[in-house]
């Protein structure tokens, strides 16, 4: 293979993997993203509410964000476009990737718990760089414009660690912002995609 056809199977993989991308990735969460902020946003000022009247007993949050977990499968099972043969990697990779930032976040809460740090449930400071990392492996595999959020939740877990008593109503509207914008975005790519395709 000459330096020629190289580049043209270069140019042709790109292609594949940025139709990869689009085709999974905008057209799996892009709305979900959307409902989801207010789901999730929800849910963490209603444990700012439940810590600022004093509850620290585990139970209460729990019971909310089983409502929220329900809500986030709800969107998921009614929003996810159905496709034909196995997930991509890109679609595995999102869906896994926020499971793993779900059960990091929940596992901080349990440890923070059994030592009895009970000025929070947990630290939403901690959560800010889950969260930063989680945005920046997004930004790695999506395209440069996710680290923006990657950097405002790294910024934020410094702001928070100076604010405890609004971390949680700080750490919710932030979510709410960078959840439902980026969900926007890859609703919006989805649908130029889909505009460009129909003028084919």
């Amino acid at each position: 293979m000459d330096r020629e056809q190289a580049a043209d199977a270069l140019a042709m993989l790109r292609k594949v993997v940025a139709k990869t991308r689009d085709d999974t990735a905008l057209q799996n969460w892009g709305l979900i993203w959307v409902c989801s902020a207010f789901s999730n946003g929800g849910g963490f000022y209603a444990t700012h509410v439940l810590l600022s009247r004093g509850t620290y007993a585990p139970w209460p949050f729990v019971g909310v964000w089983a409502v929220v977990f329900l809500c986030n499968g709800i969107f998921i099972a009614a929003l996810r476009e159905k496709r034909v043969g196995a997930p991509s990697f890109i679609d595995r990779l999102t869906f896994s990737l926020w499971n793993v930032f779900i059960a990091a976040m929940s596992l901080v809460a349990v440890i923070n718990y059994l030592m009895g740090i009970r000025v929070l449930l947990f630290m939403p400071a901690v959560a800010c760089v889950l969260a930063a990392m989680t945005w920046a492996v997004m930004g790695a595999v999506m395209g440069r414009a996710w680290f923006v959020p990657a950097g405002i939740w790294a910024a934020m877990s410094l702001v928070m660690a100076l604010l405890p008593g609004q971390q949680f109503a700080l750490f919710a509207a932030l979510w709410a912002l960078t959840q439902g914008v980026g969900g926007a975005m890859l609703h919006r790519e989805k649908l130029a995609l889909r505009a460009r395709e129909a003028a084919r």
